[in-house]
């Protein structure tokens, strides 16, 4: 059976960039949510799938439908170019259907929203697990 992990807002943090503040502050008035300190951060967030199964879609929940892409990671290795395993990419407030990510002892899944404008604000968002 399919669950839900959650992503809460803060499970993100801002992406190092040259000449970028990375600073980021939860915003509790108006419209709620994550607020990036710069237009240009890359928000990142970083979730562990359980023993046994594999993520399937990925939820990201703003207040604009921001690029975002899903990788797999590995606890060994340098993020470096990651684009090799990228496991798709789409917008914010629709889900992405990913490539299937098993488990393994060492993986994890990295979700980037790729660009933010610093009036955005980032609610948080859901993995959807199964079984494997």
């Amino acid at each position: 059976a399919a669950f839900p992990i959650k992503i809460l807002p803060s499970d993100f943090m801002a992406n190092e960039e040259a000449g970028v503040n990375p600073s980021l502050q939860f915003v509790d008035n108006d419209v709620s949510g994550l607020k990036p300190g710069h237009n240009d951060v890359e928000l990142l967030a970083f979730v562990d799938i359980p023993e046994g199964k594999k993520a399937t879609h990925v939820d990201v929940y703003m207040d604009s439908n921001e690029a975002i892409e899903v990788f797999e990671i590995d606890i060994h290795e340098s993020v470096g170019d990651i684009s090799a395993a990228s496991k798709g990419s789409g917008t914010a407030n629709t889900q992405l259907d990913i490539t299937d990510v098993n488990a393994t002892a060492t993986n994890y899944l990295m979700v980037r929203i790729i660009t933010l404008n610093k009036t955005d604000r980032v609610f948080g968002g859901l993995i959807t697990i199964a079984d494997q």
